[in-house]
């Protein structure tokens, strides 16, 4: 589902910055990944990354779109995943149909902001205020 962008690395995910394939869908990706929406400190998702990759557009904005909210809009959502340990990163975009997507992609997006929120902390802490639990 992932092509490495270092052509010398193709089968290594260590210290590499991949890319989504072509004809993969977004979605698939990241439910092949994260199945069941949840994150860690290993893995987690940033979303709405834009760079040349793709765009801000948030999930709350794609939700819009697809309820018919905003005609303008569109469904497409940028995400980076970040794997900290592996010093790598992969990204692409995804295309939500449903709110079924829109859902799990919130969960993931909770899940991950929770994770992210914790590296370095000491166990049992809380992870936004660095105090014991």
């Amino acid at each position: 589902m992932w092509e490495n962008l270092d052509k010398t690395r193709p089968d290594s995910a260590h210290y590499s910055v991949m890319r989504k394939a072509p004809g993969i869908e977004g979605m698939d990706a990241l439910r092949g990944m994260f199945p069941d929406a949840d994150a860690n400190d290993l893995n987690f998702v940033l979303f709405s990354t834009s760079g040349v990759h793709g765009t801000y557009n948030t999930i709350e904005s794609a939700e819009r779109f697809l309820k018919g909210e905003d005609e303008e809009g569109f469904a497409e959502v940028t995400f980076v995943i970040v794997h900290p340990r592996l010093v790598a990163m992969r990204y692409g975009t995804c295309n939500p149909l449903n709110q079924e997507d829109i859902d799990y992609l919130k969960r993931l997006r909770e899940s991950s902001r929770k994770a992210a929120a914790g590296i370095g902390m000491p166990p049992n802490s809380n992870s936004t205020t660095g105090d014991a639990a």
